[in-house]
């Protein structure tokens, strides 16, 4: 019941205790026959006429019990007359805890969030209108760009919420809160609220709640408790809110009678208070918030025990971060009127104010402390829009930055909220005026967001890097969806912008978080999606901007920029490399896209060496001649990469390779032949180990004890980018592995060579259309040697090739196919095959990852070349080979049947249906596996292998 906005109110009248006599029990009732039919008619007008009245009571009571409950918070007790209660209330202060406070400051902020709901639902006519505005105007922004609540609030209002254009209209969690508490039966009915406002008494709404709740709040803007001042942070918001949908409420109030006009009068001097009440508000928060930066970090906390005595860059801020999330709150709660209070003369303003509410003395501005508004038209020190750049760019600490980004957020809404607000229209009628803020090249306003948007987008933080994110498509959205000043071009006022901010949002879009990653995505469909081609054609004609940013984030200390930018690199050259009149736009830049690619070749994370590796394959094929000069170097990375510890590099470089063979033809396909050759039967020269003394060698306790630790938020040095000495580069997760490479796996890089060799180079392959066959002449000897080679056990790793072998077997299949696979190389791994389905049975040891790939590459090979067609060949070899493929189909089709289906389309990052699905028919395994029809063992169509970032390439710009 103590959260219950409304307790009191809430108990319906008839079940209300009648109040008792001074000097006894109740009021005993009068007989029934003693109440006439007249009697009656009077106490039902009289009861309707105090209804009103009793409510406000019991919602001025509410508030009562609100502010006690804050005061518990901030208190110590009861004074005393004597030392012995003295030394008690030192006690008590002394064991005060904050909690109160806490729950207090929740329930006035509820409290208020209620009153401006009421008060935007009277200000309309209509009932859907009320609803909408109720749910709309409900609750106060607060915590950051992933939990957005709503848009800025006014009485008209047009802010773009970007949680609404994330989620295409949908309700937010805010939202859905505000729906389910914000139904007609919760709001407080017109005459209710006029009887809070009238200023005829000490107990109307502002004398009596707001003011010592605003004075509570000041005083704990910077409590110590974290908690306690992002909950003040919300009350200022709600508080701001109420204040400035008043004057709609006034306005939209009938005067039909003498009492109607003389309550609106009154009500006019309650929303005078108020006013003041949010610009001394206003004052005492930028005052606060320039002396704590001002006062620079407190270095007397307790230090880190594993840096040297360091602090880390989150700790001894004080209150810097709440005090922009209370500045956030309050631009929000006032919406376009924020920017209205901006342009008001400041001594007018200031003689307005009624007396008793005059400025505090805490201010920063002049303006600032008279009008309720910070001066966005300059950058001066002390002023919010240099501590906004010095807090969002600059500072250390991370929360920090992220808050200011949050702050020119509201700011931004409160500019489009004034420019479609009649009531905000400059002396020549357009509306739009407030809009020159963000579209004038000159505004402080807009140069300060550009720049932090520049900065932030590219933050080493993800959680700033998201904020910044939010605040690049609130900005966008603004200039492309809000009418423009008058004269003003669109085009014009959007292509300054495209060289400072194309960039990086083009290479979020790759970003390793997957927030940033997605949300990047939906802004560019959102910026770019109207106009087919379009996003593709703002970036060919800022291919020198975009290419530039790339190369430089190619050699940022974060290894998932340098990962990120990788990717977005072969982006460029997969998407306007083969387009027909945008590649011409690239070709300059190709020779230094090439040179920061090679760099990423040294790498110390391995995701990187990945991504470098896939996008000169890709550039070679879009830009073979521009590419040519680089081509020896490419090829020494390449076959170097072909033997790495990480199978996905070795993979990724023989698909580098294969593009390398469509692009130049018969001369690398040569080249790369000679390759497989020399590093084919290198599994043989493996050191023998047995699998006893490699469990030993990876469970020694000390081989893992004492070692360097690595961390996002770890102050100790880092590993770094092209080095070996440790020097501070990137965090934890980098992907850095620095054991030898060993022999098998130059064998294991092969095996994904041949295969690209199979599917590029046979049948309808990209190289064999242009002349390039691998015939059975060349194909033959070197799959008789790689099953050879692959027979070697005296290594443990020898499963992990098997596992590799079974996997691209197939692919190499269907690439031959049917007929010239089965006549001439299935019989050459049926032995090999066979022998590792039987590994569980015969007790070999094999791993299951190999057991299972095995069992695979069966089921495939089987339904290429037809279920009877197999088994009869395994039975020419052994009958026992026979029954390990029979067990393995069984448990295969065991296995199908387990667990849940999964939703098509499904992504655990993004809404369904985000990531396209292109789901290829498979036959089901027959019941009786060697029952099956040949004519239905039709060879299953498989593309090609695609490198990695395959979900980029399905998402176009």
């Amino acid at each position: 019941g103590l959260l219950d906005p409304f307790p009191i109110a809430a108990i319906p009248v008839a079940a209300q205790p009648a109040p008792s006599r001074r000097g006894g029990g109740p009021r005993r009732p009068a007989p029934r026959a003693a109440i006439t039919a007249e009697n009656e008619a009077a106490a039902e007008d009289a009861e309707q006429a105090t209804a009103p009245t009793r409510e406000a009571r019991d919602c001025e009571e509410y508030g009562r019990l609100i502010l006690t409950m804050v005061e518990l918070g901030v208190a110590g007790g009861d004074g005393g007359d004597g030392d012995g209660d003295g030394a008690r209330n030192s006690n008590q202060a002394r064991k005060l805890r904050w909690e109160p406070l806490a729950v207090g400051l929740h329930l006035a902020n509820d409290y208020l969030e209620r009153l401006g709901r009421s008060v935007s639902a009277a200000s309309v006519e209509s009932a859907a209108s009320a609803a909408m505005a109720a749910n709309a105007d409900a609750t106060a922004y607060f915590e950051g760009p992933r939990v957005p609540t709503l848009t800025a609030v006014g009485p008209a209002s047009t802010g773009i919420t970007h949680a609404a254009a994330a989620s295409g209209g949908e309700a937010t969690a805010g939202n859905k809160r505000s729906a389910a508490s914000g139904d007609a039966s919760a709001l407080l009915p017109r005459s209710v609220l006029t009887a809070l406002l009238v200023d005829d008494s000490s107990s109307a709404l502002p004398a009596a709640f707001c003011q010592p709740l605003l004075s509570l709040a000041q005083s704990n803007l910077e409590h110590s408790e974290p908690r306690v001042r992002s909950l003040v942070a919300r009350v200022v918001g709600s508080h701001a809110r109420l204040a400035t949908l008043l004057p709609a409420f006034i306005v939209s109030s009938p005067n039909a009678d003498a009492d109607a006009s003389e309550n609106a009068s009154s009500m006019a001097g309650s929303v005078s208070i108020l006013t003041a009440q949010r610009h001394s508000l206003h004052a005492y928060i930028q005052h606060s918030l320039q002396t704590q930066l001002a006062l620079g970090r407190d270095e007397s906390g307790p230090k880190s025990r594993d840096s040297n005595g360091a602090l880390d860059d989150t700790t001894g801020w004080r209150s810097v971060e709440t005090s922009l999330q209370a500045v956030a709150a309050y631009v929000n709660g006032c919406g376009g009127a924020y920017v209205a209070d901006v342009n008001v003369d400041d001594a007018d303003d200031a003689q307005d104010l009624p007396s008793g509410t005059a400025q505090d003395g805490h201010t920063t501005e002049a303006s600032g402390a008279a009008t309720g508004a910070a001066d966005l038209t300059t950058e001066d020190d002390g002023t919010l829009l240099a501590a906004l750049r010095y807090c969002s760019i600059s500072h250390v600490n991370r929360h920090v930055r992220a808050a200011g980004v949050q702050v020119l957020e509201q700011l931004i809404h409160s500019v489009v909220a004034a420019a479609g607000s009649t009531s905000t229209s400059t002396t020549n009628g357009d509306s739009s005026s407030s809009m020159e803020m963000l579209t004038d090249p000159q505004s402080s306003l807009r140069i300060v967001i550009v720049a932090v948007l520049k900065t932030t987008l590219a933050d080493n933080w993800s959680q700033v890097r998201m904020a910044g994110s939010v605040l690049n498509r609130v900005f966008w959205l603004a200039l492309l969806q809000t009418p423009l000043p008058r004269g003003v071009d669109l085009e014009e006022t959007t292509a300054a912008l495209y060289p400072i901010l194309l960039p990086s949002m083009c290479l979020n879009r790759f970003y390793l978080a997957q927030g940033v990653k997605l949300y990047s995505h939906e802004t560019w469909r959102l910026v770019f999606g109207q106009t087919a081609g379009e996003g593709l054609r703002r970036v060919a004609e800022n291919a020198g901007a975009v290419c530039r940013y790339y190369i430089k984030m190619a050699d940022a200390d974060n290894h998932a920029v340098r990962e990120a930018s990788c990717q977005a690199i072969a982006e460029l050259a997969h998407k306007i490399g083969s387009h027909p009149t945008c590649a011409e736009y690239l070709a300059p830049y190709v020779p230094m896209l090439l040179q920061g690619l090679l760099m990423c070749f040294h790498d110390e994370s391995w995701p990187v060496r990945d991504e470098a590796c896939l996008a000169c394959g890709t550039f070679v094929r879009a830009y073979p001649e521009e590419c040519r000069p680089d081509l020896k170097t490419l090829f020494e990375r390449w076959t170097e990469q072909l033997t790495d510890q990480i199978w996905s590099v070795r993979e990724n470089a023989a698909v580098a390779l294969g593009d390398a063979i469509v692009a130049y033809g018969q001369p690398m396909f040569d080249e790369v032949l000679q390759v497989v050759k020399t590093n084919l039967p290198s599994a043989r020269e493996q050191p023998a180990m047995t699998r006893e003394e490699y469990k030993r060698r990876q469970n020694d306790i000390d081989a893992h004890t004492d070692s360097q630790l690595y961390s996002c938020g770890s102050l100790a040095p880092k590993l770094g980018k092209g080095r070996k000495d440790g020097a501070g580069r990137i965090g934890c997760c980098n992907g850095a592995l620095t054991r030898e490479r060993m022999p098998w796996e130059a064998t294991d890089g092969c095996i994904y060579l041949i295969r690209e060799l199979c599917v590029r180079c046979t049948g309808s392959g990209e190289a064999a259309t242009q002349g390039v066959v691998l015939s059975d002449e060349v194909l033959l000897p070197l799959l008789t040697e790689l099953e050879d080679v692959c027979r070697c056990k005296h290594f443990p790793q020898s499963d992990d090739m098997h596992a590799t072998l079974w996997r691209q077997l197939p692919i190499m299949a269907n690439a031959l196919g049917k007929n010239r696979f089965k006549r001439q190389y299935l019989h050459i791994f049926l032995d090999l095959l066979a022998a590792n389905l039987d590994a569980d049975r015969s007790g070999s040891g094999a791993s299951q990852l190999s057991v299972h790939a095995a069992g695979q590459c069966a089921e495939e090979l089987a339904k290429l070349v037809g279920f009877g067609i197999f088994r009869g060949r395994l039975e020419a070899e052994g009958e026992w080979q026979v029954e390990a493929f029979d067990r393995a189909m069984e448990e295969r089709k065991r296995h199908a049947h387990m667990g849940p289906p999964v939703e098509q389309g499904f992504s655990p990052f993004g809404p369904a249906n985000l990531i396209p699905q292109h789901p290829q028919a498979s036959p089901p395994i027959p019941s009786a596996v060697g029952g099956m029809n040949p004519a239905a063992a039709a060879p299953v169509p498989q593309a090609p292998p695609r490198p990695n970032g395959a979900f980029e390439r399905e998402l176009s710009l």
